[in-house]
């Protein structure tokens, strides 16, 4: 069979001079025939947008719809909202479609949308489709018994601001934490990226550093090397890491500063009713991809990357 090579227009075209922060119609036509292409063949894409639908009205209350039948742009109520809503709903319709059982492309459909934002100059882009083999033990007629299932970490849609730092930083390291033994940190780390979305400086900092901590956990796991998983936060984990050789000690200030960073601007152990220092979207950003950094230098380190 063949390969499917991409038109001439396509591969031709200028790259984008700058990046755009809208989905137009164009774009969510696009991205409908990419989820009708993943679609389990049973339920088809029918009943991919019923699923998305229910879940859809049970968040809003309700889905967006023409006044006017003629300028209705399809008689699917769900594929009518999705032409019809804000570009924040769009990306909360994007981002449910992954989450339905009828959708069955994992990556590939990620891949697809990422290629088509990238076409366009639309400055997003989905996390990677992340399944997880989870161990767990569960209780049973005769007794505990280990079972495992898959986790699976959704695809998000984050704003690109810049894209050498994206490229360079943000993408290798949620690469990096694709890993299954770093799920925990993966998690953390999307978190952080949707906070920086949706405008949560300061949770998106501290979300952040909780990533940075878990991976030190997760290699001191993996070494054997002891620490309390109740009680030592990041300047601990970094001295436990520094004593074992993992890294010279004039890093330590370095990776410390994450967690200093943290306590100053995050919210998790409360900054007061008047914290000298305000939070914006510089030091969210820079936090993200400062820790990022340091994550994918420590996890190489450590013999971790991918």
């Amino acid at each position: 069979m063949a390969a499917v090579r991409r038109l001439f227009t396509k591969r031709n075209a200028p790259p984008p001079d700058k990046l755009r922060y809208d989905i137009p119609e164009q774009i969510r036509t696009r991205i409908l025939a990419v989820f009708e292409d993943h679609v389990d063949p049973q339920h088809g894409l029918g009943g991919l947008l019923s699923d998305v639908g229910k879940m859809l009205f049970k968040e809003y209350g309700g889905l967006y719809q023409s006044a006017y039948e003629m300028a209705r742009r399809s008689d699917n109520p769900v594929i009518e909202h999705f032409y019809l809503c804000d570009d924040g709903h769009a990306i909360d319709f994007i981002e449910a479609c992954f989450q339905q059982w009828p959708y069955s492309g994992r990556q590939q459909g990620v891949d697809e949308i990422n290629g088509i934002f990238r076409e366009h100059g639309i400055g997003y882009e989905l996390t990677p489709y992340v399944e997880h083999e989870v161990e767990k033990e569960v209780e049973g007629r005769f007794g505990k018994r280990k079972q495992k299932y898959i986790e699976t970490d959704y695809p998000q849609v984050i704003r690109l601001d810049s894209q050498l730092a994206h490229q360079e930083i943000v993408r290798p390291m949620l690469h990096l934490l694709s890993d299954s033994r770093l799920r925990v940190a993966n998690r953390e780390m999307l978190d952080a990226l949707f906070s920086l979305r949706s405008g949560q400086w300061d949770d998106a900092i501290t979300s952040s550093c909780s990533a940075f901590e878990s991976l030190l956990k997760t290699i001191c796991d993996l070494k054997g090397w002891a620490y309390d998983p109740n009680r030592d936060t990041c300047s601990r984990l970094v001295a436990i890491c520094r004593d074992n050789g993992l890294f010279p000690a004039f890093y330590v200030p370095l990776f410390e500063a994450v967690g200093t960073i943290r306590n100053r601007l995050g919210d998790a152990h409360g900054r007061g009713p008047a914290p000298s220092q305000s939070v914006d979207q510089r030091h969210a950003e820079h936090m993200v991809r400062m820790t990022s950094a340091h994550m994918l230098l420590i996890a190489e380190l450590a013999g971790l990357s991918l």
